[in-house]
């Protein structure tokens, strides 16, 4: 039984600081641009570097299709992982990742696979020393690779959206004229919309009176929030005009601090959007 009050699987950097990740949050971050961008560079950096020694005896390109083949094969084990972490820990209490270990796990896992399929090309072979001999490298490229894709890369993925919209500013300034709405069997007034946070196929509702979660889809709700003075700052939140307190700064990111305590970040692309719906 999936937890009710489930917000992510836990994990942790390579600086040890706690961080959450959802199902719909991986796919964006993997789908990004900013990812791309990410691998095409340490492709590059790794055939230059050639940590191995192995354009002695290889040419270029097969060395550059050696180091793209650890790359993917490391980077679809790396996402396998991860979401197999995330489905665990929303049926597991306190289950989390580490990822420096889980980076080095699959980077060795990547290397000796690859090697193993193609030691009759490089002539080496597979032994316990040459295996040993590979660790060190893994365990410097695990730390410096996860520090700059964990720290830089996967925040900026996750609040850049490719076509930032906001919702409901047609209704910034107007008083609200609510009716009741209905999301998958739950009907509520939509005057008492607080805000929606959306978590994979579910969707965290807060109401003048209650909080429920509920399995709906986070377009079919704002679709019908068009009578309420809000705005969807983030693709997976909605929130009321009068629960937003202020907007403020944290690790270099926008959110919104509403009156009950709770944050909403905001996307990238939408800050200056949001910044005139407040002011407004």
């Amino acid at each position: 039984m999936e937890q009710a009050n489930w917000r992510g699987m836990l994990y942790y950097d390579v600086l040890w600081r706690k961080r959450h990740l959802t199902t719909r949050e991986l796919r964006r971050v993997y789908a990004n641009y900013y990812s791309y961008v990410f691998w095409a560079m340490v492709i590059s950096i790794l055939i230059l570097l050639d940590f191995h020694g192995f354009a002695e005896r290889i040419s270029l390109a097969a060395l550059s299709v050696y180091t793209i083949s650890i790359t993917v094969v490391t980077f679809s084990l790396y996402y396998l992982v991860t979401l197999a972490g995330i489905k665990i820990s929303q049926r597991v209490d306190g289950f989390f990742l580490i990822f420096p270990i889980v980076g080095f796990f699959v980077t060795t896992v990547a290397t000796y696979a690859v090697e193993l399929g193609v030691s009759g090309y490089f002539g080496n072979g597979m032994s316990t020393q040459y295996a040993l001999e590979k660790l060190p490298a893994n365990v410097i490229l695990t730390i410096v690779l996860e520090t700059l894709y964990l720290t830089f890369v996967i925040p900026v993925a996750l609040t850049t959206e490719p076509n930032p919209k906001v919702i409901n500013d047609d209704t910034v300034g107007k008083a609200p004229n609510c009716n009741s709405i209905t999301v998958s069997g739950h009907t509520f007034d939509c005057a008492d919309f607080v805000w929606a946070s959306s978590q994979d196929h579910y969707i965290n509702v807060k109401t003048k009176e209650t909080e429920l979660l509920i399995r709906a889809r986070m377009s079919d709700l704002v679709a019908q929030l068009s009578c309420r003075n809000g705005i969807q700052p983030h693709r997976s939140h909605w929130v009321a005009r009068e629960a937003v307190v202020e907007m403020e700064s944290f690790e270099g990111h926008k959110r919104l601090k509403l009156t009950d305590g709770t944050y909403i970040p905001i996307a990238r692309g939408r800050i200056s959007a949001v910044q005139e719906w407040l002011a407004s």
